[in-house]
């Protein structure tokens, strides 16, 4: 009976303890960890809000790599979704619900079949060159074993999650995220149209240079004469030499109807002409990739284009801050 009795205080004195411990204990645990990566923000941004490669990395996946995993990305960042299923690690579902561009982003997260979610942030901080990436993982429990089940796994979260930054911060810097997309290559019919123009000529760094200069000119000059615009602005390069990378240059914009010359600005008229075209969406710093798979999409294709090229910049810097939205048609005229 003594047995028996001393049992029962000890059951009294644990279900106490599980009834009042867990008053003090806090109802939210925040897992927070740090690291420097190599890589300016936009970079680990895209990756981080897009779930780009989360299985070459992600901490949970490395206990079970044989764990179904699936991936849904979304151009616009929200509405990512991540989801795994595995005898070790469970299932569940992380959702990407909220983004400033390029600092932070925030995930709901589901564990099992858990009603209400946790949350998963990601904050992006600029630090020179590279980027201070703070990891966080923010949950609420219920009282009282949802507090005391916190509080037993705060530590191995913080594990996890330190060893999973470490490994995203070394899968990323050896393998850089391309801020760009392609659409697929095509032969393409341009429209006629008038257009007001105005020849630059230099180095790519020179060019870009000129554009910052000549387009807002263009256009106040095409408001002056009381022209209406027939499209975006584009560049049209008359040729480039490799040697020296410089080009000869007209700068432009669509009109509506013939303008008349003002200065170094003057009409131009373009007929209908067929292309070899491409949708680049992302970066200008990646022009150069997408002028190589052209190239070697008319070499593979035996085409004959006249050596001219044609940047259409259907968004431009100011219209996307986020540069994936950045949306450029580059065409090269085919021969006649």
């Amino acid at each position: 009976m003594k047995i028996l009795k001393w049992i029962l205080i000890v059951l009294l004195i644990l279900a106490g303890l599980v009834i009042i411990v867990p008053v003090f204990l806090p109802s939210q645990v925040t897992v927070s960890v740090e690291e420097e990566i190599d890589l300016p923000p936009e970079l680990v941004f895209n990756n981080v809000a897009q779930f780009t490669d989360r299985d070459m990395w992600d901490p949970w996946l490395q206990m079970e790599p044989e764990a179904k995993v699936v991936i849904e990305s979304k151009p616009d960042f929200v509405g990512s979704v991540y989801t795994w299923e595995g005898e070790k690690i469970g299932n569940g579902k992380m959702l990407v619900d909220s983004v400033n561009y390029p600092d932070f982003v925030a995930s709901d997260i589901w564990f099992g079949g858990s009603p209400e979610p946790s949350r998963v942030e990601w904050i992006l901080e600029e630090s020179g060159e590279n980027t201070q990436v703070t990891w966080r993982f923010i949950s609420e429990g219920s009282y009282p074993f949802g507090r005391l089940m916190l509080q037993f796994m705060k530590g191995p979260l913080r594990s996890s999650f330190e060893s999973g930054l470490a490994g995203f911060k070394s899968y990323i810097e050896e393998n850089p995220p391309r801020m760009y997309r392609l659409s697929d290559i095509g032969i393409e019919k341009s429209y006629e149209t008038n257009a007001m123009v105005v020849a630059v000529d230099g180095n790519m760094e020179q060019i870009g240079q000129a554009m910052m200069e000549w387009y807002p000119k263009l256009s106040d000059e095409i408001i002056a004469q009381g022209l209406s615009l027939n499209g975006p602005p584009f560049a049209h390069y008359l040729d480039y030499d490799e040697e020296t990378g410089h080009s000869n240059v007209l700068l432009g914009f669509p009109v509506k109807k013939k303008g008349a010359k003002s200065g170094e600005i003057y009409p131009k008229y373009y007929e209908e002409t067929k292309a070899i075209a491409v949708t680049h969406y992302g970066k200008y710093d990646y022009f150069e990739d997408t002028y190589n798979t052209m190239e070697q999409y008319i070499h593979e294709n035996d085409l004959e284009v006249t050596g001219e090229a044609f940047e259409v910049y259907l968004t431009t810097m100011m219209e996307a801050t986020n540069p994936m939205k950045l949306k450029t048609m580059i065409a090269f005229p085919l021969k006649k």
